[in-house]
């Protein structure tokens, strides 16, 4: 059977190919609100990104995603607020307003009720964890974190060195993946979630390379439930492509980023962002940027197999905002 929609409280069917297509429509979007989730971003024109009527948009948004559009904005907007109070300068009060809300007040109560701790409390336990890390070298869940809260930190890696690089712009071809557990099923390997680029690209006749892939992690898995972490297995091209769904297309944009070299499994990648978030403080200059991080697998053929070498994982930077003289900023 077709999967159904409820909409206005009747059940309506919508055939696989329609579903399809309203993914295909809604992808360019996704990327939209990604790449603009700091500016204001009204249901009319994301719907007319769509090429929907708002009504149309919403409910299409709802089928696709499973949540309306208002509460799927919120939900990233609080997510990538978390992040912001792990690497920013920044006020709580500058933090929420980024984030869309009005007062400090409005952003607590959301935020206590998404995540189960006050953003101040959060910060306040950020603080501990860092003073101690450095003579904290083993598998540890920091005092004031449960198992069970959303934002539990783990911490059990040797120092590295890390390294600041500007990267260039790349145009990418990409096809996203949901939730961490099921990126690998029965005898699929890692690598194997960039077939269907390698061969979109064959079709198409794009020139391409298989030695150098980048994955865009978009979501923490200690903030984001399974279900909604976002995973794009990436190639790089030339120049834009019109793309068909399920494959896409989008610019990494340029930008200094600071960036350690990881030989582990992938299932390990999660500690080295987490080490690259706890190592780089705000400087004088720069901090790390609330945008999504990323992975460059280096790969070669061995024995008719693609297999990764070793991964280069980016976090990106920006320049610290400057205050009046006399105002300090809030520091984690």
């Amino acid at each position: 059977m077709p999967p159904e929609c409820y909409s206005d409280g009747v059940l309506s069917p919508v055939r696989s190919a329609t579903t399809s297509k309203y993914k295909e429509s809604l992808l360019p979007v996704l990327v939209h609100i990604e790449e603009h989730l700091d500016e204001p971003l009204p249901l009319d024109r994301l719907a007319a990104l769509a090429g929907f009527s708002p009504h149309h948009f919403h409910r299409v948004f709802q089928h696709v995603t499973g949540e309306a559009p208002k509460e799927y904005l919120r939900r990233l907007r609080l997510e990538r607020a978390v992040y912001r109070l792990k690497v920013s300068p920044d006020s709580v009060l500058q933090i929420a307003l980024e984030a869309g809300f009005k007062t400090h007040e409005t952003f607590t109560r959301a935020f206590v009720r998404q995540f189960e701790i006050h953003p101040s409390q959060f910060r306040n336990v950020l603080k501990e964890y860092r003073a101690c890390v450095d003579e904290l070298m083993t598998d540890h869940t920091y005092e004031g974190f449960t198992h069970e809260t959303p934002l539990t930190l783990r911490f059990n890696m040797q120092k590295e060195t890390l390294n600041v690089e500007r990267m260039p712009s790349q145009h990418l071809i990409f096809i996203r993946y949901k939730g961490y557990e099921s990126l690998l099923s029965g005898s699929q390997t890692f690598l194997d979630l960039w077939t269907p680029l390698f061969e979109f690209a064959e079709r198409r006749g794009l020139a391409y390379s298989q030695e150098s892939l980048i994955g865009i992690t978009h979501d923490d898995p200690y903030v984001s439930s399974e279900n909604h972490i976002r995973f794009d297995a990436c190639l790089p091209i030339r120049e834009p492509v019109a793309a068909s769904h399920p494959i896409g297309y989008r610019l990494l944009q340029p930008g200094l980023c600071v960036a350690r070299r990881h030989f582990g499994g992938m299932e390990e990648i999660a500690k080295t962002f987490a080490y690259i978030g706890v190592e780089w403080l705000p400087g004088d200059d720069f901090c790390l940027r609330a945008a999504a991080p990323f992975e460059v697998y280096a790969c070669r053929q061995i024995g008719g197999q693609l297999e990764r070498l070793y991964t280069d994982a980016y976090v990106p930077l920006e320049p610290i905002k400057r205050k009046p003289r006399g105002q300090t900023n809030e520091r984690i």
